[in-house]
């Protein structure tokens, strides 16, 4: 009976001893984390929605216990008034939906990303952009690092805009998203890209639409 005590104190040490090998960040009083793992990876695109130069830290880190897949979508109607086609051999195809990166619960995976700080106030206009996401609590899952002071939060779809890849159902993903989630990743450098597409449920070719194909059908006026 001793020997078990010991075996479950020992076991206890070890886990705790690890969670502490990890390097403490504290927080800065009025900041919150942000995970980027598709467009947010982009400082361009990030700094677009917060309007304002990014000065602050940028932390390479891995997400525990999630996996990224391009199963994010939303209806085009929602972005667009006018109906979207797109030209295909000579055939002209309505596009209904599209497509982005999302996180799925995984708990045997990892995946890498950013990480970088904003306010509380900036994080609300992240919310509005990222429509048909929910904002997670990842603090705990950060593979290199605790933290203090502060959360870190990342965005992952709802059920509603969860993709079922269902066939004929026109869903698309424009080209300039993949291409600018991709330029993110080589701008960080090979290896980064590399796992980048280790840790991604990788996307159909067939549904990837440039926006040199892609026009639009003006609605008639009343």
């Amino acid at each position: 009976m001793n020997f078990f005590k010991y075996l479950l104190s020992f076991v206890f040490i070890l886990l705790l001893s690890g969670c502490n090998n990890k390097e403490l960040i504290t927080i800065e009083n009025g900041k919150v984390g942000m995970i980027g793992f598709g467009s947010l990876m982009s400082k361009r695109s990030m700094e677009r929605t917060l309007q304002r130069k990014y000065e602050d830290s940028v932390y390479l880190v891995h997400l525990e216990g999630y996996q990224r897949a391009w199963n994010y979508y939303t209806p085009i109607k929602r972005i667009v008034d006018n109906e979207l086609f797109y030209l295909n051999n000579g055939d002209t195809i309505p596009i209904h939906n599209q497509i982005a990166l999302n996180i799925m619960d995984t708990p045997d995976k990892k995946m890498n990303c950013v990480l970088f700080f904003i306010t509380p106030e900036e994080l609300i206009g992240f919310d509005e952009r990222e429509f048909g996401y929910n904002r997670v609590d990842v603090t705990d899952n950060i593979e290199e690092y605790r933290f203090k002071g502060g959360r870190i939060y990342a965005y992952k779809a709802d059920d509603e805009h969860t993709y079922q890849h269902k066939k004929g159902d026109n869903t698309f993903l424009p080209e300039y998203y993949l291409n600018l989630v991709t330029e993110a990743c080589d701008s960080i450098g090979p290896e980064f890209r590399q796992e980048f597409e280790a840790s991604t449920i990788p996307h159909d070719a067939a549904k990837v639409v440039s926006q040199s194909k892609v026009y639009r059908k003006e609605k008639v006026k009343q």
